[in-house]
């Protein structure tokens, strides 16, 4: 942190420090966002967790949280669900480092990203591109250098794109406060308690979904493969089925 705080710092340093007034200090405190300094002597001093909590409040600002909201967290005791929630995100890169990281024409990203497969940070509360915005542009450059064409890659994303934010609003309609579609089976008391403990659990919460996620696409991506080699070996057949549809007989017309 730049400087030795086992003495604790005072006001002015901690504003210093973080980047932000004593004045602010102050109404942080008063507003409950800030923990209450410890006094020392004659001097109220503060320790690095002060510093830690003004670091985390600029950055939940800068994801459009607002102060309110900031306060239900720190509250809930729910700051550490959201660093849990973003840990996966160990690099931090602008849009220029990721174009060229991605390997892909700037022309490409910008219609993979027109299509939805990367989106500003800021729109699911991020401070900067990472990690995982690569690694999906690098699969896709990987698609496309082994044959899909940029119209196909577009497509798909678009289609991925139009469903999950289909199923995105879905679930937020279903779990959020005043959900419905669970009534009788599940009374708000219980989808309350469920929405408090899937907080506190983010990270199995999270690795469950994502499994669950990952085994109906890669069943339905199987479902696919295996429907599409039926209608190559229809159509590949002979000259008897060229142009018959799976399941229509041979030679009976459309």
């Amino acid at each position: 942190m730049g400087e030795d705080s086992s003495e604790g710092w005072r006001i002015d340093d901690l504003a210093r420090l973080s980047g932000t007034t004593v004045d602010t200090v102050r109404f942080y405190q008063r507003e409950g966002l800030l923990p209450p300094a410890t006094r020392r002597g004659r001097t109220m001093v503060y320790g690095p967790h002060h510093l830690e909590r003004l670091e985390r409040i600029r950055e939940l600002q800068a994801r459009h949280f607002t102060l309110k909201g900031i306060r239900a967290l720190v509250e809930e005791g729910r700051l550490r669900m959201l660093d849990r929630l973003f840990s996966s995100r160990r690099r931090s890169l602008t849009r220029e480092e990721l174009v060229a990281e991605s390997g892909l024409d700037i022309e490409i990203v910008d219609r993979l990203e027109e299509a939805g497969i990367i989106a500003p940070p800021d729109s699911h509360g991020a401070l900067a591109y990472d990690g995982e915005d690569l690694a999906v542009l690098s699969a896709m450059g990987a698609a496309i250098s082994r044959g899909m064409p940029v119209a196909v890659a577009v497509f798909i994303v678009r289609l991925y794109d139009r469903h999950m934010t289909a199923l995105s609003k879905d679930l937020l309609d279903t779990f959020s406060i005043g959900g419905t579609g669970l009534e009788p089976e599940v009374s708000e008391e219980d989808l309350d308690a469920f929405r408090t403990k899937a907080a506190n659990a983010i990270d199995a919460f999270l690795e469950e979904s994502s499994m669950l996620l990952e085994y109906l696409h890669r069943r339905g991506v199987q479902r696919l493969v295996v429907e599409a080699m039926q209608l190559a070996d229809v159509v590949g057949g002979s000259s008897r089925t060229v142009g018959t549809r799976p399941g229509q007989t041979p030679g009976a017309t459309a």
